[in-house]
């Protein structure tokens, strides 16, 4: 049992409402905190156990790593390969043959710390940027309830799993927002080979690849 939680989502996100429901059988104090922007401030005088941080928009700063009594666990929605932001569309775009969620501990460096566990799947030629997401979060759900099961029956176990994975190692490489922005933008003299890896890598209902001919921007319909 966990005496004191943090526990970090993104607004309106309806896969944090499981992990929710085992933190508060597991905990005498849940603390939940929504974050809806990358900037937003927390600040908190309460020591806490553990953080955990799924989907969540926050990166957290030294102060608030400094306050946790355990360890702060993120649930990296993909596997070392890929760190920062838009691996799935980089995985399809890759023609990746397998994918998966990383659970690390974090540190003041983005996707940096030490893995705890990777739960892998494979890619069918099917898949879109939303199935492969909506399978990423279904395995990241399975993926933090294993862990923090594991936590309350001993936190001993932490480092048991960090030692199981200690050879899985991050990438050199990361992505960010502006990398991501660019990679929608697809040149007008793209072959036809490399448009359908892009359409395949970038279409979702929110966003949609685009090519820019005389400074007029034209967004892909399907």
């Amino acid at each position: 049992m966990f005496n004191k939680i943090l526990f970090l989502k993104r607004k309106n996100d309806f896969f944090s409402k499981k992990i929710i429901n085992e933190l508060k059988r597991k905990s005498r104090y849940l603390r939940v905190i929504t974050t809806d922007r990358r900037n937003i401030k927390i600040n908190l005088n309460t020591k806490f156990d553990f953080i955990f941080s799924f989907r969540s928009h926050y990166i957290l700063k030294k102060k608030l790593l400094n306050n946790v009594n355990c360890v702060a666990i993120n649930f990296h929605p993909g596997p070392p390969e890929y760190r920062g932001i838009g691996c799935v569309n980089y995985a399809l775009y890759d023609n990746s043959k397998n994918y998966g969620a990383t659970a690390h501990l974090i540190d003041e460096k983005i996707d940096h710390g030490k893995i705890i566990n990777t739960k892998m799947f494979k890619i069918k030629k099917n898949d879109s940027v939303e199935s492969l997401l909506q399978k990423t979060y279904n395995f990241q759900i399975k993926q933090a309830i294993q862990i923090i099961r594991s936590l309350s029956k001993d936190p001993k176990n932490l480092q048991k799993m960090i030692k199981n994975n200690k050879e899985k190692k991050w990438s050199k490489k990361i992505k960010k927002i502006n990398f991501l922005n660019k990679f929608y933008a697809i040149s007008k003299n793209t072959s036809r080979i490399e448009l359908k890896k892009k359409i395949r890598a970038t279409v979702t209902k929110k966003f949609k690849p685009y090519v820019i001919i005389h400074g007029v921007k034209f967004t892909y319909t399907d």
